[in-house]
């Protein structure tokens, strides 16, 4: 009995003794049998996830930090993409009676949605409905549901712009991104409000909106960099985006970071293989991946009554601002 609680994580043993039991099931590579669980627990140890961002390399971090919390307590992740997939995007609709068919609790334990997808409205309501515990990778809360991790935007975009301040530049520009991603709205409302906030402005023609992708990137900055004039710093708000950003600056024959000075967002191995590589706002996905299992599980385990931990319903990770070559001074600030 004493070796089941440790197992399944409930509590009520010693620490000395579960940190003892730890070490036999390491020594012996015991693994659970998820089989007998469901049959002896009614649960079904399973926790999916459904998403619909077609960035492969940003989904896939989550995903590998969501396989790894599974294995370390237990669980089967279950995977689902949703959507019509038309080249990069997705397009709606989204099939709402196959996601109703998903969220079956006699199949899940309960639900992780990242972005774009955890702000739709809809299935937000399929799942209030089916009354499957759920974890959301978003940056704003929904009704009735709180669970959510992310990292704080507003202050990691307030502080990239502050960077580029500190440099000298005021003639900044930002390519947001797509409107259905809230994070969009955080990250320029935190890039205006650094501009606001050391008298600079911020002018409507130095505003584009990408799609999250490469090409988007190098179609907004083409329209930046045919500007009178030009910014002397461009804030695109993912990496793929900054580095079309990059792509049209050698279009246009436009030295990096001599003449412009280029930012991304959420440090992607994209960052790192382009050249300059790119100033950036490192975000944890992996540790973000981690993390909403672990809430989700702690959550599972109240409404079950098998913990009394309060669980923190809003956590935030950790962002770090990473300068690399294709940022540096401003050049009139040179001068």
């Amino acid at each position: 009995m004493t070796v089941s609680r440790v197992v399944n994580m409930k509590g009520n043993v010693k620490q000395a003794t579960a940190e003892r039991i730890q070490r036999a099931i390491a020594k012996v590579d015991y693994r659970p049998n998820i089989g007998a669980r469901r049959l002896s627990g009614g649960r079904t140890y399973q926790i999916l996830m459904i998403f619909n961002n077609p960035n492969v390399t940003w989904t896939a971090k989550l995903l590998i930090g969501m396989m790894h919390a599974c294995r370390n307590i237990g669980y089967h992740l279950l995977i689902e993409g949703v959507g019509d997939y038309e080249g990069d995007t997705i397009g709606l609709p989204i099939d709402y009676e196959e996601i109703t068919k998903l969220l079956d609790p006699s199949r899940i334990d309960g639900v992780i949605l990242p972005p774009p997808i955890c702000f739709d409205r809809r299935l937000l309501e399929i799942v209030r409905e089916k009354a499957v515990p759920c974890v959301r990778i978003a940056g704003t809360p929904a009704q009735d549901i709180q669970l959510r991790v992310s990292i704080d935007n507003f202050a990691a975009a307030y502080e990239l712009a502050n960077y580029f301040i500190s440099e000298g530049h005021e003639n900044l520009a930002i390519i947001k991104g797509p409107g259905d991603y809230v994070a969009s709205a955080l990250r320029f409302e935190g890039f205006s409000a650094s501009i606001r906030d050391h008298g600079l402005k911020l002018s409507p023609s130095n505003i584009q909106t990408g799609n999250f992708d490469v090409q988007s990137g190098n179609e907004c900055a083409r329209e930046l960099l045919r500007l009178k004039d030009r910014p002397t710093a461009i804030f695109a708000s993912n990496d793929e985006m900054a580095a079309g950003v990059l792509s049209a600056a050698q279009e246009s024959r436009i030295r990096i970071p001599e003449e412009l000075s280029v930012a991304g967002f959420d440090d992607a191995p994209i960052a790192r293989s382009v050249w300059p590589k790119l100033t950036t706002i490192r975000q944890p996905l992996r540790a973000m991946g981690e993390k909403s299992v672990e809430l989700l599980e702690s959550y599972i385990r109240q409404i079950n009554n098998e913990s009394d931990e309060t669980v923190q319903s809003n956590v935030l990770l950790d962002y770090e601002l990473k300068v690399r070559q294709s940022s540096g001074t401003c050049p009139i600030a040179k001068h």
